[in-house]
């Protein structure tokens, strides 16, 4: 239950986070979007490379270190079930960007400011399978991400 739990608080901050920073500048996402609008779109300015770093590891640190430090107090585990644990957090909050951000809200709500200006007219042949994709990928990292975790609240705590 506390994998469930910290996994719904995870993804209700970063989630929340995410839509705000998606508000702001879509460019800032558009290595995200599906090959047809990244043609299209001129390539990030400087500055909003710069800010694609920042929010970045805004977003990423705060979120790490917190289940590394969630791990961590979990008591005497053994090195799997803090593994299970970090993942099982991480892997809530990439089902909720794959169900709720990616094919919700950017493939059937399709609100006007997830769409980078200058590609409204850009139909993207099958979008669900672009965002599958990248939750598939996106889990794969999640199993290194959780072996790190793991093994840094295994060795450190």
């Amino acid at each position: 239950m506390r994998i469930v739990r910290d996994g719904a608080l995870l993804s209700v901050v970063a989630s929340t986070y995410l839509l705000v920073l998606m508000r702001l500048n879509p460019r800032i996402f558009v290595r995200h979007y599906p090959k047809e609008i990244r043609d299209i779109v001129p390539p990030k300015s400087e500055r909003e490379r710069r800010m694609s770093i920042l929010l970045g590891l805004l977003m990423g640190a705060p979120f790490a270190s917190a289940v590394l430090w969630r791990t961590a107090t979990l008591g005497s585990h053994s090195f799997w079930e803090l593994f299970a644990y970090a993942f099982g957090v991480l892997f809530i909050f990439n089902l909720v960007d794959l169900f709720i951000l990616d094919w919700l809200v950017v493939c059937c709500i399709k609100p006007r400011w997830v769409i980078p200006p200058g590609t409204e007219h850009i139909v993207t042949p099958n979008p669900y399978l672009h965002h599958f994709k990248g939750f598939l990928a996106g889990s794969v990292g999640l199993l290194f991400v959780g072996l790190a975790v793991a093994a840094l609240a295994h060795f450190l705590f």
